[in-house]
This record gives structure tokens, sequence and C-alpha cells, in this order.
């Protein structure tokens, strides 16, 4: 049986000789009666051997993990220390995601001269210092198939070869943005809103910031993993759509290593509705020249219709949206001003009554409002105002707004 297949698997498969691995090879060989049968098998023992002397001499090879932004250059750091030896050559090995195979590609000597091997060519240089044995070097433009396990090492004489592993981990920013949802009140369980973290590496933590407890609103995350080893995170808001939810404000927070700090992004519920309320008011309480009507939905009407009735005739009357104008308060004008307003998921109507005459010499005011919402008739009372005022000894006329109750028509 090879070493390989025996007792020092960790120790040659890692290639990064501890201590603890060598002696533990060293004490199983012994133990075992281990007799190798092949040179490769006699290379590996005495590599062994070799590695052991080297635990006793106090020699220290130091090399740091890193973490670098995809598309940033990384610098690996690896320096030998409490040694007098000479050092004849520093090689990099490395094994990465574009080639799991561990290869040579990097050689400093003794005077400065580096060899460059498998590829990197001019996206590396030694930016260590030799008298210092600090045999640290910078690749450039790191890209995710540079991710992988680098390995420094020292050969030195008399003493030998001692190495170090340095992880490094290229890490991919997030692109975040939230995905706007229109949802329509009656609905089931639905989304009512996504945020969306592509193609980060690792994958980015997603999450909803309600504000004010929220206890029928939950959050479903779903990760997707790209043949290039980036993650996209979806956090979708869900919950039933209610009126009270719409326009409220919630964040999407999303938080990765590449990132400096959390970041958030504000977003609006929006939740649609058809015409709940709708009120018309004149825009004086005097002398009006126009009515205006008020409605509550969302989104905003897209169609108005004016419609005038009193005891003799219903007509309908031409507008601009919303806005009725009254060229003047006669009581040629007098009856019931109806505005229907509608959106794509229903209508309401609200009304109003002038009545003008001219037994007093006072103007008395009154305002309702009713609305018909999806075909159920719903008689609301808005407001009812009165106040006087005194005209010309020529007009003598009386301007009253009145319920519908009080002088009913007939639709």
């Amino acid at each position: 049986m090879g070493i390989h297949m025996g007792f020092a698997p960790k120790c040659f498969k890692n290639t990064h000789f501890t201590c603890e691995c060598v002696f533990s090879a060293i004490f199983k060989a012994i133990f075992k009666d281990y007799s190798p049968t092949c040179p490769t098998d006699y290379l590996q023992v005495k590599s062994l051997l070799i590695h052991a002397l080297n635990c006793f001499s106090g020699i220290k090879i130091i090399g740091h993990d890193t973490s670098v932004r995809y598309g940033e250059n990384a610098t690996l750091f690896s320096q030998l220390t409490d040694t007098g030896d000479s050092l004849t050559r520093i090689i990099w090995r490395k094994k990465t995601r574009e080639d799991p195979e561990e290869k040579s590609f990097f050689v400093i000597f003794p005077d400065g001269r580096t060899d460059h091997l498998n590829g990197l060519k001019d996206r590396i240089q030694f930016i260590g210092d030799i008298s210092e044995k600090i045999g640290s070097v910078q690749i450039q433009e790191m890209r995710l198939l540079d991710e992988g396990i680098y390995t420094c090492i020292f050969n030195l004489f008399p003493s030998g070869p001692f190495e170090t592993n340095v992880n490094v981990t290229v890490l991919v920013p997030p692109e975040v943005s939230v995905l706007e949802v229109t949802t329509v009140v009656g609905d089931l369980d639905v989304v009512l809103a996504s945020c969306i973290a592509f193609s980060a590496r690792p994958a980015a933590e997603v999450i909803w910031r309600l504000g004010p407890p929220q206890t029928f609103l939950r959050t479903q995350t779903n990760h997707t993993v790209h043949p290039n080893g980036t993650f996209t995170v979806v956090a979708n808001l869900l919950g039933a759509p209610l009126k009270s939810l719409n326009q409220q404000k919630v964040q999407c927070v999303v938080t990765h290593e590449a990132l400096e700090k959390e970041l958030v992004l504000d977003y609006q519920i929006n939740i649609h509705y058809p015409p709940e309320s709708v009120m018309i008011i004149p825009d004086s309480t005097r002398s009006a020249k126009e009515f205006r009507c008020v409605v509550d939905s969302n989104p905003s009407p897209t169609n108005y219709t004016w419609t005038r009735k009193n005891e003799n005739t219903s007509q309908t009357i031409q507008s601009d949206g919303n806005q009725l104008p009254v060229p003047k308060l006669s009581p040629d004008f007098n009856g019931l001003y109806i505005c229907k307003a509608s959106n794509q998921y229903g209508s309401a109507l609200g009304s109003l009554y002038l009545h003008v005459h001219t037994e007093s010499s006072s103007v008395c005011w009154g305002l309702f409002g009713f609305i018909i919402c999806c075909a159920v008739p719903c008689i609301v009372v808005c407001a009812l105002r009165l106040w006087k005022e005194k005209h010309s000894s020529q007009s003598g006329q009386q301007v009253c707004f009145i319920p519908d109750f009080i002088k009913p028509f007939t639709f």
C-alpha cells in the first residue's frame, strides 16, 4: 500500500506539511510496519523525514489567507523566519477552480530573477524581499477562476523545503434591485414585493425590514446557483393585499462581504383597489365657479362622467376630467350633480344637490356625497354647512346646496 492510500494521505494530498501531520505519518509507518515498494514511495518517505527534521529546527513560515473583490489585485503574503540557511529559490504553486490539478506557476531566484510558468505571465509580479526571505506576490485583475489554494515553497540549504498554503477567495458584490409588484385588494396570499441580489459570490443575505410589527407579513427566500459559481438571492415579501398596506414603507436590506456596509433600498407597497368614496366639492363656499370630484382609489380614475338631474330631465355634462365648470348660479342650473369615477377595477358615484331660488336675500349651502361601488348603493352624508350672504336688492336670490335626502330625485 502506498502512502497516498495509507498512513499520510492528507499530508501529500494537500501538499501542506504540518508537524502534527508529519509525526502522525511517521508513527503509523513505524507501528504498522510500513514497507515502501516503489521509488515514489521512497521519495515520499524521504520527504516526510525531511519535514520531521524541519519541525525540530525552529524555522517558521508565515502565510495569510486573503479575500479580494472580483477584478481587483490580490496580495499573497508569505515569509520565512528564524533561519540562517541559504535560500536557493521560492516556488509558487496553485490549485484553482480553473485547474484543480496543482501546478507550479512562478519561480523566484535569489538574484531576483523570476520565471513564469503555466499561464499567468504578466498578471503576477514579485513584491517580496529576498534578503528578508519574504516571498509575497501580487496577482492582478482576479477572476472567479483564480480562486483556490496557493502554495509558497521556500527551498533552503541545507534544511530543505518549507511551505505554507494561502487560501484565496474571490468576492463578487451583488447587484441589487427591488422589483415592483402590483396586487389587487381581494387576492389571497401573494407576493407584495421582491428584492433581488444578482450574481454575488458568496451568496448575499437579503431581508425585509418592515418597521412597525406586521404579523400578517412574511418573507420567503430563494437561492439560484449559476454555472460560474455566483448566486442570485430573491427575497419575496408575502401577505394578503389589504388596502391598509397601500403606500406602506418597507426596506430591503442586503449584506455581503464585498460591501463596506449594508445596502438599504426603500420601497412602498403598491395595492390597487377600485374607487371607494367620491365627493363633489365646490371651489368656493360663496361664489362657486367649479365643482371638483375627489376620489379615493388606486390607481386614480381613468374616466369621469358628470350628470345633472332634476325633476324633469337628466343630462350628461361635458367636463374636463374631475373638474366641472359652473358658469352661473341661477335656477336654470338647479338639480342633482353626479360624478361617476371609474378605474380598471370598478366605479363609484358621488353627488351634490344645487338649488337656487329668489324668495329671500340670504345664501345657504349644504353639501353631501354618496358613493356606489361595485353596483352596491351606499349613501354617505359628507358635510352640511349653512351660511348667509347679502346680495344686491336687484338679485334677491337664495342659493342652496342641499343633501339629496332633503329634496330627493329619482335616478
